[in-house]
């Protein structure tokens, strides 16, 4: 009768603990099917996705313009590596726009400047408000704007 009870005890103490381990693993389930929230399938937007989006096209357009434009090549570089630092696609080389003026060159670079400046202020992120804040930097230190001046 000892081997019997002996035997009882041990299957109560693996009962026992098999039942503290599985309500331990099962504590975060929720077996109730109705309750359940289904996981989103696509991560939340990022606030300055707008604000990329715009810088991009903003150095892709002056790219574009640029590379028809006589003695702009410094700036069509300076451009290339800013927008990759955005992790844009370069412009396309194939297809170029009209040629700029030399007024019309200051104005746009003026104007992508004060743009950048506007977009670092505004944007949430830190890392990429110095980003933006650099490229309007690099933009007034062309030495085509100095000589406008």
């Amino acid at each position: 009768m000892s081997g019997s009870l002996l035997s009882r005890r041990a299957l109560l103490r693996l009962g026992g603990a098999v039942g503290v381990l599985g309500a331990g693993l099962l504590g975060g389930c929720d077996l109730d099917p109705g309750s359940s929230s289904t996981p989103t399938a696509v991560p939340p937007s990022d606030p300055d996705q707008h604000i990329v989006q715009a810088a991009r096209a903003e150095l892709s357009g002056l790219v574009l313009r640029l590379s028809a434009t006589a003695g702009a090549g410094s700036l069509v570089a300076c451009h290339r590596v800013q927008l990759a630092a955005l992790d844009g696609d370069p412009a396309s080389t194939t297809r170029r726009g009209r040629p700029l003026t030399p007024a019309q060159t200051v104005a746009r670079e003026h104007r992508a400047a004060e743009r950048f400046t506007h977009w670092a202020v505004t944007c949430q992120n830190g890392d990429l408000a110095r980003v933006l804040a650099s490229i309007a930097a690099g933009i007034r230190m062309q030495p085509v704007l100095g000589d406008a001046s």
